[in-house]
């Protein structure tokens, strides 16, 4: 099949969708996507050839090629990720949590210590409890429906997305009317980071737009374990003008997990790894083996001081 549709049966009959990305031969990091969203690259695969990273990618379920999951909540996920890189033959692999992405990325931390060597969270969000109602998102309107409405925002998100693929021109513009200074700067100098979401998006609802709105929904109750009993190295990156969520929560996932650095960068917004894919990769071979207690750090990014 071709690396970037192939399918996994799993254990329990259903089917993963996944795909593989750059060095046939480099080292495993595991990509989680967010929402909306799927297993298909937003970012340059040059990077990861260059890296030496084989990257992973797959579709959560009810999403792109993947079975949905009836009753499903975030600690199944790493059950799945463990037989996708048992089937792999990998071992011991990194994870990348891109916004949504990050809480499953968090419960592969909990989940999977013995085999995660190490874990970045990018834009992340965090536990949806006070302090953090889901309202302070960017398009808190997709949210709301999602949990309280979820037929309503499935047809919406399958009407947008289908406009947005017959007119993509048109729905990079109105896409960037909605993002902040520093993200609308960087769709402007690369406009495939929306070209190419436009086709992800498409292709994750291929099965409906029900299986987007049920991720949601999930990840806006309880994630079914402490941030603190997180034990695996773990780097937070955060821009300070990121629009779609609140800034504040890099602060408090680097807070909560133990040893956690905070990578804050000045002026980025939420779509900050398309640049940073390089340093973040990095990033996550240079973690400790253990992370430290006693709180993470904040530092800039690297050219940002």
């Amino acid at each position: 099949m071709a690396r970037n549709a192939r399918i996994l049966r799993l254990g329990d009959g259903r089917a993963l969708g996944y795909a593989e990305w750059g060095d046939p031969g480099g080292r495993a990091v595991l990509e989680l996507h967010g929402n909306p969203g799927g297993r298909l690259l937003l970012w340059d695969e040059e990077i990861l050839e260059r890296e030496g990273v084989r990257l992973i990618t797959a579709d959560r379920p009810g999403v792109g090629l993947s079975d949905s999951q009836a009753g499903r909540r975030v600690l199944d996920w790493p059950r799945d990720v463990a037989e996708l890189v048992d089937a792999l033959g990998i071992d011991r692999f990194a994870v990348i949590g891109f916004s949504v992405g990050g809480v499953y990325a968090a419960a592969c931390a909990h989940g999977l210590p013995e085999r995660v060597s190490a874990v970045a969270l990018v834009s992340s969000i965090v536990p949806f409890d006070p302090p953090a109602p889901f309202e302070a998102v960017g398009n808190s309107g997709y949210w709301r429906l999602s949990r309280r409405v979820p037929r309503i925002a499935a047809l919406g998100l399958g009407a947008q997305t289908t406009l947005s693929r017959a007119w993509p021109g048109l729905a990079a513009k109105a896409f960037a009317r909605g993002l902040s200074a520093a993200d609308r700067e960087l769709v402007g100098r690369r406009p495939e980071v929306v070209l190419r979401g436009i086709e992800q998006i498409g292709d994750a609802i291929r099965p409906g737009a029900r299986g987007l709105v049920e991720d949601l929904r999930i990840v806006m109750g309880p994630w079914g374990f402490p941030l603190e009993g997180i034990g695996v190295p773990t780097v937070v990156w955060q821009g300070t003008d990121d629009g779609s969520i609140p800034t504040a929560w890099g602060e408090r996932l680097a807070d909560a997990i133990p040893g956690a650095r905070l990578r804050a960068c000045p002026s980025e917004g939420h779509l900050l790894i398309a640049d940073r894919l390089a340093e973040i990769l990095a990033g996550l071979d240079d973690m400790p083996s253990q992370p430290g207690r006693g709180g993470g750090g904040a530092e800039h990014a690297a050219g940002d001081v």
